[in-house]
């Protein structure tokens, strides 16, 4: 769900694009911690291969911050809110020229690095 969100979220926005796109389309309580979603989810795993400053719980748990600065939720609840978001995105993109414009050159070099 991460490589997904870090997919789709590389259309729209360019520089710390999976922050900008929970702040822009996921659930209002993603919000907030969008910028710790990036760095502790999404760098850890996808670079790193560890959370050991994060936490998933399996089922529908919200998403929570505690004081020693480890934001957790439940994997499901994740994979609801990224529906969501990427919904929220496709139902904004016809109307936003600015997202139109960067889907549309994000797609562009994609295409170029196409094998036949």
């Amino acid at each position: 769900m991460f490589c997904a969100l870090d997919a789709v979220s590389s259309y729209p926005y360019r520089g710390k694009h999976v922050a900008k796109f929970i702040k822009a389309h996921f659930p209002a309580d993603y919000k907030p911690h969008a910028a710790d979603i990036y760095k502790l989810y999404r760098n850890s795993m996808v670079h790193s291969w560890n959370l050991f400053e994060a936490s998933i719980y399996p089922g529908h748990e919200k998403i929570t911050k505690a004081k020693n600065g480890i934001v957790s939720f439940g994997l499901l609840n994740f994979f609801d809110a990224l529906k969501e978001g990427v919904n929220d995105f496709l139902a904004k993109l016809p109307a936003n020229a600015s997202m139109q414009s960067n889907t549309l050159r994000r797609y562009s070099e994609l295409r170029r690095t196409a094998k036949p």
